[in-house]
């Protein structure tokens, strides 16, 4: 167990994300969509306890073969199909200009003709796919930056948990791309620059953008909206 926390100290912050989330869920038990992050962060955390056992223990295996058999890609892959769309659907869900959402709907097919494509050049299996992450975080990042604008002219923002996720999802986003291009090509470079750590870095403040959300936020009104 210490070894795995050792090695893996972010994954506590999503049990603790999780509680949290539930802890607040009477002020967003009514979204029509946000009501559903407590299920996301759970999945996230079962997602990473689970490749952490492919990884590291021959007993736990979905690619049967001596060269891959530590390989537990597909779990991430598809994952990050789940972990897109969602957050895709939230946003236009809470952005009210028709124009934007627009963007986003256009944004978000983009990204799913990325998936389709992407196992053609890498082997969803056993290796991560680069160019649809890459184009799932790029439409990401713009929608968010979408949906700041579209929030521009509104008072007390600090009190919205959308916000504060946006936050976090935006400094992730913003150098996840490089770290596992980066990864994937040069290897060398990738471990002689820490980016492992980095990454790990990445989900701390992620996942502390969520809570500080989840803390600060007001109640939301019955209106359907998840602002």
């Amino acid at each position: 167990m210490y070894e795995f926390l050792k090695d893996n100290f972010f994954i506590p912050l999503y049990a603790i994300t999780l509680v949290v989330s539930l802890l607040r869920y009477n002020r967003y038990y009514s979204t029509s969509v946000l009501k559903y992050l407590p299920m996301l962060i759970a999945y996230t955390m079962v997602s990473e306890i689970l490749g952490y056992f492919i990884r590291d223990f021959d007993s736990f295996q979905i690619v049967y073969g001596e060269k891959y058999q530590y390989a537990n890609y597909i779990i991430f892959n598809i994952y990050d199909v789940v972990f897109f769309l969602y957050f895709y659907v939230l946003y236009w869900k809470n952005i009210k200009h028709k124009g934007y959402k627009e963007i986003i709907k256009y944004g978000g097919v983009v990204y799913i003709i990325a998936t389709v494509i992407n196992p053609f050049f890498q082997n969803v299996l056993i290796f991560p796919q680069i160019y649809a992450s890459t184009i799932g975080s790029i439409v990401l990042i713009l929608t968010i930056f979408l949906y700041y604008h579209d929030i521009r002219g509104q008072k007390q923002k600090k009190y919205k948990l959308l916000v504060w996720i946006s936050y976090g999802l935006l400094v992730f986003n913003l150098f996840f791309p490089m770290i596992s291009i980066l990864a994937y090509y040069d290897y060398t470079l990738y471990k002689e620059l820490n980016l492992k750590q980095f990454h790990y870095l990445l989900i701390v403040i992620t996942y502390a953008c969520f809570i500080l959300g989840f803390v600060l936020m007001r109640p939301t009104r019955s209106t359907g909206d998840d602002q």
